[in-house]
Parts: C-alpha cells; structure tokens; sequence
C-alpha cells in the first residue's frame, strides 16, 4: 500500500509540474496584454486593495459558499467510474493556473510578482493541498488501486469517510485563513510592491 501511495505521489508531483509548465509557456505565448486583464493582475485592483478594509466575517460566508460546492461536486464527479481522472483533472487545472498566474504576475510587477503569487496563495493554500491529497489518496484506496489485496469493504468504506472528514475539515480551515488571514497578507505584499 505504502509503495503504491508513493508512486503516485511522484507521478502526482510530475504532473503538477508540467501542466505547470504549460501555464508558463501559454502565459508567454498569449502575453501580457490578455493577462492584465485578469481581474486580480488588473493594476486598478492592485491599487484599490492597497487601502481596501477587508471584513473577515464578511468575507467567510462569501468563500465557503463558493468552496464548498466546489468540494461537493468534486465528490459527485469522483464516485464514479473515473473519479481519479477528475481529481487528476482539477489538480492539472490548479498547476496551470497557478503556472499562468505566475508568469502574468513577473511580467506586471517584475520579479516582485513572485511576492504577489504567494500572497494570493498562502496561507490557504497550505490547508487545500493536504486536503486533496487526503481526498484523492481515501478516494484510491477506497477504489482499490493496484495489485494489493483489496480491504474488506467496511475497512475501506471507514477509511474512505476518514479521508473525507479530514479534507472537509482542513478545506473548512482553509477557508477560515483565506478569510481572516489571507487578506491582511496579500494587503501588506500589495503595499510592499507599490
């Protein structure tokens, strides 16, 4: 178990980067001039973020009303026969995200886009990853990956549970630093960069 564990851990990992890469090669590609209009690169939002007075308590309903049917429709779409391809399938479109926006934020604010990168990204993002991990590892061996011998199902029906509960929870937390934390963050690294 713990040998199939780690092979997808590297091929998770090798994944991550190239679907990354690809964010960078289409961000070059398209160039600056799509990408300063994203709404969080457009320098009018830059600027008005500077002073902005960001309410954590009404900010938290507004996020776990767009994650957590995120969550929940990850775990619709995952039940099924191919639900490792949509796990799969989101995590390449966070890596090229996260690739696109990397690039996009170097060429707005030069090499102190990197600082704008990881304020938008952190703390959160420290919560999220886990939580994906432990929803797509639960998800695996619920299905039973691999050549090991196959769980008895009430074992891996808990196992399963157990996964979710923990993503639910760390995903919960996540949104809980991306509403209280996350802001105040992301105001003093748009500060430092203006």
């Amino acid at each position: 178990m713990m040998l199939v564990w780690t092979c997808n851990v590297k091929k998770n990992t090798f994944l991550i980067f190239l679907v990354f890469l690809c964010g960078v090669i289409c961000a070059n590609i398209l160039g600056i001039a799509s990408g300063r209009e994203l709404g969080a690169m457009n320098e009018y939002f830059i600027n008005r973020y500077m002073y902005a007075n960001i309410q954590g308590r009404e900010l938290f309903p507004y996020l776990f009303y767009k994650r957590a049917p995120e969550f929940f429709l990850l775990l619709f779409l995952s039940i099924g026969l191919y639900g490792t391809f949509v796990i799969d399938g989101y995590i390449c479109y966070l890596g090229f995200s996260v690739g696109f926006l990397s690039v996009i934020a170097i060429m707005s604010c030069g090499i102190k886009g990197i600082l704008l990168v990881f304020g938008f990204f952190l703390p959160q993002w420290i919560l999220y990853a886990p939580a994906l991990g432990f929803f797509r590892h639960g998800l695996l061996y619920y299905k039973g990956t691999g050549k090991e011998s196959l769980p008895k199902e009430k074992k891996r029906s808990l196992t399963f549970a157990a996964s979710l509960l923990i993503a639910g929870i760390l995903i919960l937390f996540g949104i809980f630093m991306e509403s209280y934390v996350n802001p105040f963050f992301l105001q003093k690294i748009v500060r430092m960069i203006g």
